[in-house]
């Protein structure tokens, strides 16, 4: 998947630059190569998972939740339940690591989250029920963006922290997007792209220098958000009608 290894280069990158731009006082070299670099591959990574995302067949997608995020496979469920479990548990360690009130409430949020996470395809299933549930993620991470924002206000150092709010903020959107599924209000090249690029951000933030309870959360979500792209995407792709696939046999054979 796009995302997946876009983000797993973006990672490479981030951690190419924590090596090389911060001196022994912790201090960011200015206008270090390598930051540029970072910051011309995000730019460049948004922009092909956007062109991306806008070449699945979208004329193909229904905007019924349940064809189009109930019937993910066995595998991906599988997927989405590891996913939570880590979300879980990173939201437990920083509920337990926080001090601040704003944090604790953020940390209560994504463990509420999780289980959300796990059963996202049944969701649909379970009408306006469904649809409330859907909005937790989203919820969880508009918390997590004010007090994360609250608490670098003051910080100087912008790369210590630059590449930790653009995760969460895609992760945001991409909460946003796969609720509005739930809604009847889907876009589907938008909620693809959502998905994929808060995959490549939550990889990519995995070499920051942050907690552990982050560190394990982001895990999660990378994980959930790839495989809700996955299911989309098998219900967006263009599937070949028996008819047409019994021509194709016979001009093979």
């Amino acid at each position: 998947m796009a995302g997946t290894v876009l983000g797993a280069f973006g990672l490479l990158v981030r951690w190419l630059q924590c090596e090389i731009i911060f001196d022994e006082s912790g201090l960011p070299v200015k206008n270090a190569a390598v930051s540029w670099l970072l910051v011309v591959y995000v730019a460049v990574m948004t922009a092909v998972l956007w062109w991306l995302s806008g070449r699945m067949g979208m004329e193909n997608a229904s905007e019924e939740p349940e064809e189009a995020l109930g019937a993910a496979p066995r595998e991906a469920r599988a997927l989405l339940i590891l996913g939570a479990l880590a979300i879980g548990l990173g939201a437990g360690v920083m509920f337990l690591r926080m001090e601040e009130t704003i944090f604790r409430i953020a940390a209560l949020a994504g463990i509420l989250s999780a289980p959300v996470m796990a059963l996202y395809p049944s969701l649909s299933r379970w009408g306006g029920f469904g649809a409330g549930l859907s909005v937790l993620p989203a919820a969880f991470f508009s918390l997590w963006l004010v007090s994360f924002y609250k608490a670098n206000a003051v910080n100087p150092v912008l790369w210590s922290y630059a590449v930790e709010i653009l995760a969460i903020a895609g992760c945001l959107l991409a909460a946003y997007r796969c609720a509005a599924w739930l809604f009847y209000r889907s876009e589907p090249r938008k909620g693809i792209f959502g998905c994929a690029l808060a995959t490549a951000f939550s990889l990519m933030v995995l070499m920051d220098e942050i907690t552990a309870g982050e560190r394990i959360m982001f895990a999660g979500w990378a994980i959930c958000f790839a495989v809700i792209c996955w299911i989309l995407l098998r219900s967006v792709v263009p599937r070949v009608s028996g008819d047409e696939s019994e021509q194709f046999a016979g001009k093979t054979d």
